[in-house]
């Protein structure tokens, strides 16, 4: 009887032959190298074969199809508050954009548990768009219904979409909605600086302690995955920098500066490919600017603009060189 079942079930799969047994059988004379690529080419062929299955191609078009039709709802919302503006009134605009927010929401959760890495794909795509819905509708219920206008009217919308942000970041910890959280609650941070400092501090100070102290959270393992944290922080610490050098004199140049630097160090003790390309790109905007403000271009601060560009491709290769690729956690 087991007999017949193990027939019907067809053959056993086999796994696919490791790439170190077909090194040994070439060292020992059974098989050139020639034959060891063919046989690898086949093996790899018939796994990437049996791993289109029908189940497989279910998922991946029934996530294909959410990510289309969450574009379409998205898109529809745009186009029904934009050209029926004026026809729509108050309260059109505002269910427009907040029945958007709400069917992408319950879409999300709407999506079972038992899909796997696509289901989770998708939920975070599907509630990524329903934060950016949600951030729409709160603009406008704040400054056309409550008529609350101005740095309040943004801090009070920018505030609840952080929070939203944050929660579904909370219930579903997905590298997107890490990110969506993180610029809901930089934007929040900006609207609250502006409006508590009342223009005596400038936003990009709010963004850059928000991302020194995101960056600090993933150091210490706080914030998971840890490596993308870092990179969310040190992008925010740079943007927030680069904001407050554009609005102050010497000193926010200071900031930006000491921030990119400290980033590429950071780099260099982790050996982190990722974090030396920020800090250069953060390096890349500041110096030529600093260098242009407080040496007025001379030819010394052209030469130490060239030997800082030297010192950070140094960098590069020699983290390359350590860099095992660790995997993140």
């Amino acid at each position: 009887m087991r007999d017949s079942a193990r027939t019907s079930a067809g053959p056993p799969a086999t796994e696919p032959v490791p790439a170190s047994r077909l090194a040994d059988w070439v060292g020992a004379g059974i098989i050139t190298q020639e034959q060891a690529d063919r046989i690898a080419a086949h093996e790899h062929a018939r796994t990437e074969r049996a791993g289109r299955t029908p189940a497989a191609t279910r998922s991946l078009l029934v996530e294909a199809l959410g990510y289309v039709g969450g574009v379409i709802i998205l898109a529809a919302a745009v186009l029904l508050a934009t050209e029926l503006w004026d026809d729509l009134g108050v309260a059109g605009r505002v269910g427009v954009l907040g029945g958007a927010a709400a069917v992408l929401l319950l879409a999300g959760v709407a999506v079972p548990r038992q899909a796997g890495d696509q289901g989770s794909r998708l939920r975070a795509v599907l509630w990524a768009g329903a934060t950016g819905a949600f951030a729409g509708f709160m603009g406008l219920l704040t400054s056309e219904v409550l008529g609350i206008h101005g740095d309040e009217g943004v801090l009070t919308a920018s505030g609840t979409t952080a929070v939203v942000a944050v929660a579904l970041w909370w219930l579903r910890p997905t590298v997107l909605q890490h990110f969506v959280a993180l610029v809901a609650l930089a934007t929040a941070v900006g609207a609250t600086v502006a409006w508590f400092g009342d223009g005596g501090y400038p936003t990009g100070s709010g963004v850059w302690a928000l991302g020194v102290v995101w960056f600090l959270l993933a150091y210490f393992g706080v914030l998971r995955p840890r490596r993308f944290a870092l990179g969310l922080g040190a992008s925010s610490a740079v943007f927030g920098a680069l904001l407050l050098s554009f609005t102050t004199d010497d000193a926010g140049l200071v900031v930006a500066l000491a921030t990119a630097v400290a980033i590429a160090v950071m780099a260099v003790v982790t050996t982190d490919l990722v974090l030396l390309g920020i800090g250069a790109a953060g390096l890349l905007i500041t110096l030529p600017w600093s260098f242009s403000a407080w040496f007025g271009g001379t030819f010394a601060a052209l030469v130490a603009l060239l030997a800082a560009g030297v010192v950070l491709v140094a960098a590069a290769l020699w983290i390359a060189r350590r860099r095992n690729g660790p995997h993140d956690t």
